[in-house]
């Protein structure tokens, strides 16, 4: 959602504290500026993993591993996350977090553009989340599609992209093709009669996505 910092603050009031690691990714991707999702999307990711019975998941876009980690606390026993990266970087800082937990060694990380290595992944999914670039998503999306289970979900973070979606000009940190992109993805994601689509003000826009 597009929050005020009373808003904040409140939200922090009944926000459960994070555990040590988690608070250790929070900081490194604070300093460093990854983009990691906000502590109510990832939750909200992992508590949708739970609730669909999640024992495949598909992330694209891992990272450092905050989302990924916090899905595979939930999963049941053989569940497992298969996540997309294509910096290297990124999945060496990644990895080195997930090592310092058990339920980390669920995680699969798949090196390469997500377009191409999601294009070659067999088997379908329960739940997948998309959070990679922006201008991405549409073939992300179709690709999820293709793989989803049967009353899975596909969840795409950062549709709203801190309200400039909705004016739908880019601005120094959203460019005009992921905005375009995104307006795009969720207009027609709204008109498929095959689909049941929300896109709720969590985070920076979450849209939720599942077949009819």
């Amino acid at each position: 959602m597009i929050r005020t910092d009373q808003v904040d603050a409140y939200l922090a009031s009944v926000r459960p504290g994070s555990d040590p690691l988690l608070a250790d990714m929070e900081a490194y991707a604070a300093e460093h500026h990854v983009p990691i999702a906000d502590a109510e999307t990832a939750a909200l990711v992992a508590m949708l993993a739970r609730a669909v019975g999640a024992r495949a998941v598909l992330e694209v876009g891992l990272a450092i591993g905050y989302t990924a980690l916090r899905i595979a606390r939930g999963l049941a026993e053989g569940g497992r996350v298969t996540s997309l990266e294509s910096d290297p970087r990124m999945i060496a800082a990644a990895r080195e977090f997930l090592g310092r937990d058990p339920d980390g060694a669920r995680v699969d990380v798949i090196e390469g553009d997500a377009a191409v290595t999601m294009a070659a992944l067999a088997g379908l999914f329960d739940l997948i989340y998309i959070d990679a670039d922006k201008a991405g998503y549409p073939r992300y999306v179709e690709l999820a599609l293709d793989r989803l289970a049967p009353a899975g979900l596909v969840l795409i973070d950062n549709l709203l992209m801190d309200g400039t979606a909705a004016g739908g000009r880019g601005d120094g940190h959203w460019s005009q093709a992921s905005v375009d992109a995104a307006r795009r993805l969720s207009a027609e994601l709204a008109a498929d009669a095959g689909l049941t689509f929300v896109l709720l003000p969590v985070g920076d826009g979450v849209g939720v996505v599942q077949r009819k």
